[in-house]
């Protein structure tokens, strides 16, 4: 089935997108946490995929906003106070999300629980994730 460019283009991809890093990171944290101190290993194993899918997710989610940010005139993109910082900031984050997801992998393999620095460093990741949101939406919905 063809589907026209015209219909489907970046500014629909990076929406959809978005949700997955935006969900998939916080509820790793989160169940790890739970996982840790609640002692269940099948929290802290679900935490592990879901950073994992994060982390996969979030460098195609990032690819599409550059693509999308590319349809704007340059002068739009400097009207958009937060531009720059959202775009900069999501590509940093791929790195932070690889990161999380390599360092819960090593956990994972030996199965241990994560540490409580992994969880600080996952919380201020997640930070800046969802400051991320914050820009994003601000320009997108004010």
């Amino acid at each position: 089935m063809f589907v026209s460019t015209s219909i489907i283009s970046w500014n629909h991809i990076h929406p959809v997108l978005v949700h997955f890093s935006t969900a998939l990171v916080p509820a790793s944290l989160a169940s790890d946490v739970l996982g840790k101190y609640l002692n269940r290993s099948s929290l802290t194993a679900a935490a592990w995929w879901m950073v994992l899918y994060g982390a996969i997710a979030t460098p195609v989610t990032a690819f599409a906003g550059w693509m999308w940010s590319g349809q704007f005139p340059a002068s739009a993109s400097q009207q958009m106070p937060g531009m720059s910082a959202h775009m900069w900031l999501g590509f940093a984050l791929i790195f932070l999300f690889g990161a999380l997801a390599l360092w819960r992998a090593k956990t994972f393999t030996i199965s241990q629980k994560p540490g409580n620095t992994y969880l600080v460093f996952g919380a201020l990741v997640v930070a800046a994730l969802m400051y991320q949101g914050f820009l994003g939406g601000q320009m997108t919905i004010g």
